[in-house]
């Protein structure tokens, strides 16, 4: 059964939503509320860590965080993602994209720089409680064959989950990997069998 998980971004937005067991910090939310622009890019890594600080504070149910590009170059990831999961983090998401990232036009990286950023945030990561996800925001550049080659260097290098956005549902279903799937702006209300967390 698929899994419902809430974008939240201030604390009031757990209390209108708290039928739901999984949330998400998502840094393009968290850029309009505080900047006024989807351009999730214009953030610094501590700006989400005290975001995140503040809805741990007040839930102890799952939270998704967008680690974006990990701020950077892998060393950057690494300390970002220490940072996240030191504030309560329990799945981090290091994107495809370039650095800055920008969710309204994803600009993707280049593949061995994603997988840079993929093995340091795995490295990095040492609570028990928190995983590092990818979020695979460039389909459309990449197609099939590059998103089952980035899935399947994320499983390699260690990372539990993938979270695809605007992936038709098509190409999902017919995914071959060893992590667990989470969609985001699905084409479709169809959801695959093979998806267990849903996004909205």
């Amino acid at each position: 059964m698929t899994k419902q998980v809430a974008k939240v971004c201030m604390v009031p937005d757990l209390y209108a939503r708290q039928d739901s067991n999984f949330f998400f910090l998502s840094g393009s939310d968290l850029a309009w509320n505080l900047l006024g622009s989807h351009n999730e890019g214009l953030l610094a890594a501590s700006e989400v860590a005290k975001q995140l600080t503040y809805l741990r504070m007040k839930t102890n149910k799952k939270l998704f965080v967008d680690a974006q590009s990990g701020f950077g170059n892998p060393l950057n990831t690494y300390f970002t993602v220490k940072e996240l999961e030191h504030y309560g983090a329990d799945v981090v998401l290091v994107n495809d994209q370039k650095y800055p990232s920008n969710t309204i036009k994803p600009q993707k990286d280049q593949f061995y720089s994603f997988a840079g950023r993929v093995k340091a945030a795995v490295d990095a990561n040492s609570e028990d409680g928190c995983k590092v996800w990818v979020k695979l925001d460039c389909f459309n550049d990449y197609g099939n064959d590059g998103l089952q080659k980035r899935l399947s260097t994320a499983a390699k290098l260690g990372a539990t989950g993938a979270l695809l956005n605007g992936v038709p549902n098509e190409v999902v279903k017919k995914l071959d990997v060893n992590l667990k799937l989470g969609l985001v702006n699905p084409q479709s209300l169809d959801c695959p069998s093979n998806v267990e967390y849903l996004f909205g």
